[in-house]
């Protein structure tokens, strides 16, 4: 039967459940992490945290739905602004490093190349992926397009464009991951966007 719990009081026990897994698969590791230590963790009855999840994969499927979601939240609202799309691009680079250096992300990450090298055959797996790079790359293809339709970039292919710059901030991510002192994301941030609006920006308008 339903536990006689406040729709709020279940809303917050699952994000405690939730919460608790990602402690757990921070530092265990997805396939090290057993549903008795998100129990533990989570500090509730097994009945308790089974009522609400029905497996690991599937709490952590959810976890990074969530943190997807609020990706492409934070980049709609630098293509839904009203400035240029070069501004608007800038803006996004910022929240490209935000999100990179964001403790869920980096607790996330690893973790999602690390499922999904694993498990590379599993469907919701790889759906969770695309997904991911979704969420990243359609904005940029989106602002893109326009900054290429209004005469403010040079006409380049977005799709590839996109690839580009999400596998730069990729890469970035997993040195920084690494070793902190090896990205200063200030000096990243300053070199692409002279380095990269050098080569997009038309030289002229375009008609």
């Amino acid at each position: 039967m339903s536990p006689k719990l406040k729709p709020e009081t279940l809303a917050e026990r699952k994000a405690q459940i939730l919460k608790a897994a990602l402690n757990c698969f921070a530092r265990k590791g997805y396939h090290q992490t057993t549903m008795d230590d998100i129990v533990l963790e989570a500090g509730l009855s097994k009945g308790g945290v089974y009522w609400h999840f029905s497996s690991k994969k599937e709490l952590f499927l959810l976890l990074f739905e969530s943190i997807v979601a609020d990706v492409g939240n934070s980049l709609s609202v630098a293509v839904d602004s009203e400035a240029s799309a070069t501004d608007k691009l800038c803006s996004m680079l910022d929240v490209l490093v935000t999100i990179s250096t964001a403790e869920e992300f980096r607790d996330l990450f690893p973790l999602m190349i690390d499922v999904w090298a694993q498990n590379s055959q599993d469907p919701d797996v790889n759906e969770a992926a695309v997904a991911v790079y979704n969420h990243f790359r359609q904005p940029l293809v989106q602002l893109i397009e326009e900054g290429i339709a209004s005469g403010e970039f040079r006409v380049v292919d977005a799709g590839a464009l996109a690839s580009i710059l999400l596998a730069l901030y990729d890469g970035l991510a997993v040195q920084w991951m690494i070793d902190e002192t090896i990205v200063d994301w200030d000096a990243v941030s300053q070199t692409v966007k002279e380095t990269f609006f050098a080569g997009l920006l038309a030289r002229e308008p375009q008609p």
